[in-house]
This record gives C-alpha cells, sequence and structure tokens, in this order.
C-alpha cells in the first residue's frame, strides 16, 4: 500500500469517534452541536441558532489552537500545506461573513426607510416617497442576491480537505497531526455549510422580484404559499399586496438585526482564528 493510501486511511479513520485525539473533545462536541440544527429548512429562526452555535464552535478552536501540543504539531513542516490550506479558507470566510454582515446593515437601512414613509403615507397621504422608498429597496434586493451568489461561489472555492498529508509517516505524533488536520478542516466544512445556508436565505428561489410577480399573473398562485422565509414574504407583499406591509417589513428588521449581530461576532471569532494560526507558523 502507498504512503498516501496509507494516510487517506488514517484520516477516515480518525474521522469515528473511537480514534478521536483528546485534544479535540471540545471542538467534537461543538461540531456535533452545529450540525444538530437543520437549516435546509431555510427558516430565519434554524440559521440564527446555527451562526450563535459557530460563534460557540469557534470559541472552542481558538482553545485548541492555545494548546501546546497543537500549536506543536501544526508549526511542523509536515502541516505547512495544510496551514496554508487554512489560511485561505479562514480569509474566504471572513470576507463572506464582512459582506453578509454589512447587506444587514444596509437592509435594515432600507426596511427603515420604507417604513417610515408607510407611516407618513397614513398620516399625511405621501404615497410617492412610499414608491421611491421600495423602489430602492427593490434595487437593493436585487443587488443582494447578486452578492449572494458571489459569495457562494467564492465558499466554493474553499479547499476543503485536497491538501495531501504528504511526509507524514506512522506514529503516535502523526496521528495527533492528523487529528487536527481532521478537525480542523471540518470545522472549515460546517462553516461552509451555515454560512451557504444563509446566503441562500437572502438569494430566495425567485432571481427578482418581477419575476415572482409574473408568475402570480401567469399561474394564477398564492404566493404565501410559496415564500419561506421573512424576505420572501416581503418581496410578496411588495409585489402583490400592500396591506399587510408593515408587518412584513418588522419581521425583516427583527431577523436581520439578529442576523447582523451573530455575523459581527463571528466575524470577530474569525479573525482571532487567523490570528492564532498566523501566529503559529511565525514560530
Amino acid at each position: 500500500m502507498s504512503n498516501m493510501m496509507i494516510i487517506e486511511n488514517q484520516l477516515r479513520s480518525i474521522s469515528l469517534p473511537s480514534r478521536s485525539h483528546p485534544s479535540t473533545t471540545g471542538i467534537e462536541e461543538a461540531l456535533t452541536k452545529v450540525k444538530a440544527i437543520n437549516t435546509t429548512t431555510g427558516s430565519s429562526e434554524s440559521i440564527l441558532m446555527a451562526l450563535a452555535s459557530l460563534e460557540e464552535l469557534y470559541s472552542c478552536t481558538e482553545e485548541f489552537l492555545k494548546m501546546g501540543s497543537t500549536q506543536r504539531v501544526m508549526s511542523s513542516s509536515d502541516a505547512s500545506e495544510f496551514m496554508e490550506e487554512m489560511l485561505d479558507g479562514s480569509l474566504r470566510l471572513m470576507d463572506t461573513c464582512s459582506v453578509s454582515r454589512d447587506l444587514m446593515v444596509e437592509t435594515h437601512e432600507h426596511v427603515r426607510g420604507v417604513q417610515s414613509c408607510v407611516r407618513r403615507k397614513k398620516i399625511a397621504g405621501g404615497i410617492d416617497q412610499l414608491d421611491v422608498a421600495i423602489s430602492g429597496y427593490v434595487g437593493f434586493r436585487k443587488n443582494m442576491r447578486n452578492e449572494a451568489k458571489k459569495l457562494i461561489g467564492s465558499l466554493k472555492k474553499i479547499d476543503g480537505g485536497s491538501c495531501p498529508a504528504s511526509g507524514v509517516s506512522n506514529g503516535q505524533q502523526d496521528e495527533h497531526l492528523l487529528a487536527v488536520i481532521d478537525a480542523m478542516r471540518r470545522v472549515v466544512s460546517v462553516s461552509v455549510s451555515v454560512l451557504k445556508s444563509f446566503l441562500e436565505f437572502l438569494s430566495g428561489r425567485q432571481s427578482n422580484i418581477k419575476r415572482k410577480l409574473a408568475s402570480v399573473l401567469k399561474k394564477k398562485k398564492d404566493l404565501r404559499e410559496e415564500t419561506k422565509n421573512e424576505l420572501e414574504s416581503l418581496d410578496s407583499a411588495i409585489c402583490c399586496s400592500r396591506d399587510d406591509l408593515q408587518n412584513k417589513l418588522g419581521e425583516v428588521e427583527m431577523s436581520s438585526d439578529g442576523f447582523e449581530k451573530h455575523l459581527e461576532g463571528l466575524f470577530r471569532r474569525l479573525i482571532r482564528t487567523r490570528a492564532s494560526i498566523l501566529n503559529i507558523i511565525s514560530h
């Protein structure tokens, strides 16, 4: 059996709980919590829970990277390519998190603007201002979808484990290195999965609001049955009936505030994790 096959077999085997290294126990438990949250439903509640759990995961990762035993194996020459992989991945995750947070800040601003116009319309009939505010929001939603798709493309470029562990021989020290590589790659993998779910929440199933309106006129469908989240529900209210617009705006405001908070927290965790990796490389 070739050395590469031995290495790959080792990587597969240490993913089993019975072969987990004692040093990775904290990360294993945090990973389990994140994976237990079903983000495939596309609900804001599940994605918010997953983002909060990611913050906890990176808190565990920080402690893991501070351990002397972890730093020793990660600073070895055998781990050099893996460390470059981690640096590239952390940069992409930070960029995704930063842009996503900014999108939530802008969402909040646009929603507040429309809410203000809705209130003024009720008081003084300012329908022109409302139309302008809604037009601005519709344009922003189009840009949001485009940004979300770009970020999803960037996440797909993150190396999830193609970096070869060449030169690693069979031994206790090397089993520790393989366990570290496996744990860190799974941290990155679950981060990509959660952020991808969030970005899909932003992009929605329709490419744009006009297409959604055209679908209603053509197929005579009730949009309320098609919407999956607060943003899509607001899109529908804007396109069809504005009777419940204020409530839909409030729902989007609440969810965007939650996303902004957790994305900011995650971004700070990612910065500290990247700093820890750079610190290990420099020593």
